[in-house]
Order: structure tokens, then sequence, then C-alpha cells
């Protein structure tokens, strides 16, 4: 293989949202052997920079599950919403009181300051045995934080919107919405837990932006060894050479998937895996 496609949450990072040094080793030593690392994830630029060590010697990543590609940290393909499809998204995620995070590019997270109050009452429910340690983790950095609540946002630069609540049957009700509005409204649906969902725009996704780096490196998907744990990668799986999901992953992840990892993300299962078979 020439490259590895690497999905994060749930993937790369562990259940806390970070990256274990074994693993950032081993990342080193597959850039060393001449394979090129690549990250494609449902994470936008700066969440992505906020979790990735600079030693971490990447050939480049696809965002927002492939509404940006990124070499060198520089922009080289983006996909963003209509205005109006954006417009009215949060229109209805403000009727449901949905807690929401807009994304551009190359810009953090951020939600509307009228909309704080009412998400920082999901944020204050008791946390259920089903929200992810990382979901908490968001919230709590959420509420406190300085730059995520703004009084306006540019809505014609918007390529992802994230949703999340402690609440799964509001989640739930608010998932099934989209997905029956999806085609009207043009976008792509993905739901990586039980308590979150995010919208992109219809007809991109990790293998149409992993495939922007490749033809950049001059890399054919056959030479493209693909991990990931989430719905968001069976575009890799399918597009790639050979696919690997993660233990502990979905059945219909497992069931895609060419073999699966001895140990889940918490367990240094990529570490393990590329050890293993690689190195």
């Amino acid at each position: 293989m020439k490259a590895i496609a690497l999905d994060m949450d749930g993937t790369v990072l562990n259940d806390h949202g970070q990256m274990s040094s074994r693993l950032k080793n081993v990342f080193r030593r597959m850039h060393d052997k001449g394979i090129k690392v690549i990250f494609a994830t449902g994470r936008t630029q700066s969440e992505i920079l906020n979790v990735t060590p600079k030693e971490v010697p990447l050939a480049g990543y696809v965002a927002a599950s492939g509404m940006s590609v990124f070499i060198d940290d520089r922009l080289v393909s983006e996909k963003t919403f209509k205005k109006e499809t954006v417009i009215e998204i949060l229109e209805h995620a403000r009727e449901n009181e949905i807690y929401y995070e807009t994304f551009t590019a190359q810009t953090p997270a951020h939600t509307l300051k009228a909309d704080k109050e009412y998400s920082l009452r999901d944020f204050s429910l008791d946390t259920p045995e089903t929200l992810k340690p990382y979901e908490e983790i968001l919230m709590n950095e959420t509420a406190e934080s300085n730059v995520q609540w703004v009084d306006s946002i540019d809505y014609s630069q918007i390529l992802k919107v994230f949703f999340i609540s402690k609440d799964l049957k509001k989640i739930d009700r608010w998932h099934d919405y989209l997905e029956n509005r999806k085609d009207d409204l043009g976008c792509a649906l993905y739901k990586t837990s039980r308590h979150n969902c995010e919208v992109m725009q219809a007809g991109e996704d990790k293998a149409t932006g992993l495939k922007v780096l490749l033809d950049h490196y001059n890399i054919d998907f056959k030479d493209v060894h693909a991990f990931g744990d989430s719905m968001n990668d069976l575009s890799m799986f399918d597009a790639c050479g050979k696919s690997t999901a993660m233990k502990g992953s979905p059945d219909e992840i497992l069931n895609a998937a060419d073999d699966v990892t001895a140990f889940s993300n918490d367990e240094y299962g990529v570490a393990d895996y590329l050890e293993t078979h690689y190195l």
C-alpha cells in the first residue's frame, strides 16, 4: 500500500478525543517507510489541528466528510451549502431547541448567542450512559467557550452543521426530520453516535475528498488502505483497495470491511494493527 486513510473519532482517537503517543510514533514510522498518512474525518480543519500533534507527518487531510480537502494545511477543495439551505435548517433546529454548530472550512464551530439558553438547558441534563465521553467534553467546553457563541453567522460559507443532544428522543426526532427532508435540502446526513447527527452537501463524501489528495500524489485507490468505524467511512471502504473496521463498530461497518482490528480505539487498535501488518 502507498497510503493509509484514517477516520479520527472512534478510530485514530480514543473515546476522550485524544491520540496516543504510541500511535504518533507509528505514524512517523509509516511515513519513514514511504507510506503516506491521510486523515479522512467528519471534523473540520480547526478540530483536526486541535487534536493532531505537529510531529504527525500528515500528507493531507479530508475534512468535514469530504467537504474540504487540505494539503500542508492549505485548502485545495471546498464545497459549501446554499445560504438558504442553512437558514432553513437552523430555523427548524431553533423551533425544536436542537443545539447546533456551524462550520466553515477554516474557522472553529459557531452557534448563535440567541440559541445559547436552550442549548445550555440540554447540556445540564443528567448524562446518559449512551453519551460518549468526548461528547460530554464537547458540551462542557462549549458551555464555557468565549468564541463559540456569536452574534451573527455568515451563512454563505457553511459546509457542515452538527447537532447533538443528551435527550435521545429529541435527537432521534430531529434525525428523522432531516432524513425525510434531506433530498429536498440537498443534504447528506450522517450519524456517528446515538446522540449526534450532522449534515453536509449531498454528492460529496470522504471518497470524493480523498480522490483530490490521491490525484495530487498520483496514487490509485487500489493502493490505499482505509480505516474507520462509522457510516461516513463506507464510501472510503468501497473505493479503497483494502478496508479495516475498528473492533466494536456497528454491524453495517463490520460487514463492509475486509477485516477488523483486534482491539478498539480505546485499546490502541490502529497502532496495534499497523505494527502487526506494516512495521
